[in-house]
């Protein structure tokens, strides 16, 4: 847990990461292949931030009430002691310093592959 507070040793992690990606699944060791591989861990990042930013902002909140309201007037086997209406709700359970840490790092790595995408498309000079 100590290793998410530093973030020089995650953004070095998933740049080893990329590495090995880019090792193991590269049918030729280009740039190409290696902004491909940075891309799949930029991907992760950034869609599981938007996810969690998505959550938290309270868009789910609605439904998940509705279902568990709905869930518990139809139900044949009522359980007595289950609270629906006191269980957290999907925006409560999302923790902000992760949605940090997520944001934090996808943007470092899509910065990273844009710069790599500007030397790799980035005239040669003769």
């Amino acid at each position: 847990m100590d290793t998410i507070k530093k973030p020089s040793v995650v953004v070095l992690f998933n740049f080893l990461l990329a590495s090995l990606l880019f090792l193991i699944n590269a049918p030729d060791y280009t740039l190409f292949y290696y902004i491909n591989a940075v891309f799949y861990i930029v991907f992760f990042y950034l869609f599981i931030a938007l996810l969690m930013w998505v959550i938290r902002g309270r868009f789910f909140d609605g439904v998940t009430y509705s279902f568990r309201r709905f869930y518990n007037k139809m139900s044949k086997q009522r359980d007595y002691l289950d609270e629906w209406e006191n269980k957290p709700l999907p925006s409560e359970i999302v923790n902000h310093t992760w949605l940090r840490m997520f944001f934090f790092h996808g943007v470092i790595m899509l910065l990273a592959m844009l710069l790599l995408l500007v030397i790799y498309y980035s005239p040669v000079a003769n």
